[in-house]
């Protein structure tokens, strides 16, 4: 069915899944063939922290969520991302902007529950288990829409596969062209550069 997303204030969105609510109505747990859909268009003004580096999110991130429970106590939730991330590049330093978009699978089952025993569902192959105390109404799936987007977001950026990095030496950008450094002494100033080498990357 046609799902229109919905905007939660800013001012509720900071890093951490504490700060935004994203709410799913579920249907009664013996209706196995409804399939809920909601959708969420988050702002992240403040951009996101991940591997030591911050991440702009100029865009936000659109999350579209689909649940339908599999049985009594197991509640399958596919989670779709898709957002604009921009860092600067781990060689040159250049502004890069990635365009990401994926689908997670999560199982939220009831605390204590085995697969395979208590259900017909013997593995949960596929999915991220998800173990909660109980099952009310609605369910929030805001800690595993910010998993989703820290699982989604690249451990190191680059501008392109081949990007050359800047001159350890001088600091030049290698991608424009051989630098004129010569391969005189090192300057002290650009000794952090040495970790922007491509031979290291």
């Amino acid at each position: 069915m046609p799902v229109t997303p919905s905007v939660l204030p800013s001012k509720q969105l900071l890093n951490g899944a504490d700060s935004f609510r994203c709410i799913l109505p579920l249907p009664p747990r013996n209706d196995t063939e409804t399939r809920i859909e909601e959708a969420w268009q988050l702002p992240f003004p403040e951009g996101v922290d991940f591997e030591g580096q911050r991440f702009l999110l100029p865009e936000g991130c659109c999350v579209r969520a689909a649940a339908q429970w599999l049985e009594l106590s197991l509640l399958s939730v596919m989670l779709s991302l898709s957002f604009k991330a921009v860092a600067p590049c781990a060689r040159c330093m250049k502004e890069t902007t990635l365009a990401i978009s994926d689908d997670l699978m999560y199982l939220y089952y009831s605390c204590g529950l085995e697969l395979g025993k208590d259900t017909e569902l013997a593995s949960d192959d596929g999915f991220m288990p998800v173990e909660i105390e109980f099952f009310g109404r609605t369910l929030d799936v805001a800690p595993q829409v910010w998993e989703s987007l820290l699982l989604l977001l690249p451990s190191k950026v680059l501008c392109r596969e081949d990007c050359a990095g800047l001159c350890p030496r001088c600091g030049a950008d290698l991608n424009e062209g051989p630098c004129s450094c010569k391969g005189e002494e090192l300057d002290p100033r650009f000794e952090v550069l040495r970790q922007f080498s491509p031979e290291e990357s």
